[in-house]
């Protein structure tokens, strides 16, 4: 990274001079931004698979292998976890944390897909 200059401009000249140099500084590290960037997206790209195979490529409401996943995982966490708490909690934590996954599964799936939900 360039060091700052302290150097006052005392001229029109100069002010194009530095405004032209900051352009050029800022379309060089834009660049080296996308390019690390696509560095990132490159060694996402086999997740990115992974999760859409376990997701499911169907555009109907159907029950995606991520959604089951979650909900199988939920549960056996919550056998762990839940061991010596009470009944209502043990009624109602499951349901709830089934319910909020899927709806922000749902949620990634239909941003992912273009269409906008509220």
């Amino acid at each position: 990274m360039n060091r700052i200059s302290n150097k006052r401009i005392s001229n029109y000249d100069e002010l194009v001079a530095h405004r032209k140099k900051l352009e050029a500084d800022l379309l060089r590290q834009k660049g080296y931004i996308n390019e690390k960037v696509g560095r990132i997206k490159d060694k996402l790209e086999p997740i990115g698979r992974v999760l859409s195979f376990f997701k499911g490529e169907s555009n109907h409401k159907a029950t995606s292998l991520l959604k089951i996943g979650s909900q199988v995982g939920i549960d056996l966490l919550l056998q762990r976890k839940l061991g010596k708490a009470g009944w209502l909690t043990k009624l109602i934590l499951p349901f709830v944390l089934r319910f909020a996954s899927a709806k922000t599964i749902d949620k990634v799936e239909e941003k992912e897909n273009g269409v906008v939900s509220n």
